[in-house]
């Protein structure tokens, strides 16, 4: 198993759901992670639990969608931790829609947060990520990513995109000691989609989804496995779905 303590990890949509839970364990492991979202009230509590817990955590309020906000933010990371080992691009958005009435504005808030961001978050880390050597990054898609669903189009679209990236980003950077793996969740129960979930500390959900915890484990376990061995894709399931 690959250590991941002292690692430069960045999470992004760390506020709550999936990310929260995976800057916590990352944390818990030893990592050293910068917090980034949108919402600076959510993202000081989460680092107030780390640190509580005898973890080391900052926040960065950053929007994805902004290539400056992310050149920023990456800038004020690079320059508190020195370097960047992980990246795991979480953040993201679903509005759901008939294609025949969907509105422009809410097709571009979809791609530009689920598609452009992590692109721009790539891009950003790629040249510390290649000074050293080695590097991992983690895009978070989901069971949409592999199957249309009706009236997500914005959504299917944005995360079939960002599949397509993974791959190609993936075989440009293997020669540089650089892994990409997209995790594809199945059903959640997170804030996204305007679902109430559960208590976010509770390790298990019991209506037949995942919980947070269960799939940031997962993901975590992509940064743990050996640097000669890269896995592409990682598909995570419910063992009973509702």
């Amino acid at each position: 198993m690959h250590s991941l303590d002292g690692k430069a990890v960045v999470v992004t949509g760390a506020s709550r759901g999936i990310g929260r839970a995976t800057a916590i364990i990352m944390a818990s492991r030893g990592a050293r992670v910068a917090c980034l979202g949108r919402d600076e009230q959510a993202l000081h509590a989460v680092v107030d639990k780390i640190t509580a817990d005898g973890g080391e955590a900052f926040f960065l309020c950053c929007d994805v969608r902004e290539e400056w906000s992310v050149k920023r933010t990456i800038e004020d990371v690079h320059a508190q931790l020195e370097t960047i080992d992980i990246l795991i691009n979480n953040a993201g958005l679903g509005i759901s829609g008939a294609i025949e009435s969907y509105q422009l504005k809410d097709w571009q808030t979809t791609i530009d947060t689920n598609l452009t961001g992590p692109f721009l978050l790539s891009r950003a880390v790629i040249s510390v990520m290649k000074e050293n050597k080695r590097g991992r990054i983690i895009n978070v898609l989901s069971g949409a990513a592999r199957n249309g669903i009706a009236n997500m189009g914005a959504y299917c679209a944005s995360k079939f995109g960002l599949r397509g990236l993974s791959e190609s980003l993936g075989l440009e950077l293997r020669n540089d000691g650089i892994l990409v793996c997209s995790a594809f969740p199945g059903s959640t129960d997170t804030h996204f989609g305007g679902r109430d979930p559960q208590d976010e500390d509770r390790t298990e959900s019991d209506i037949g989804k995942l919980s947070p915890w269960e799939v940031a484990e997962a993901i975590v376990s992509l940064c743990e496995t050996n640097p000669n061995a890269w896995v592409s894709e990682l598909v995570i399931r419910p063992l009973r779905p509702k």
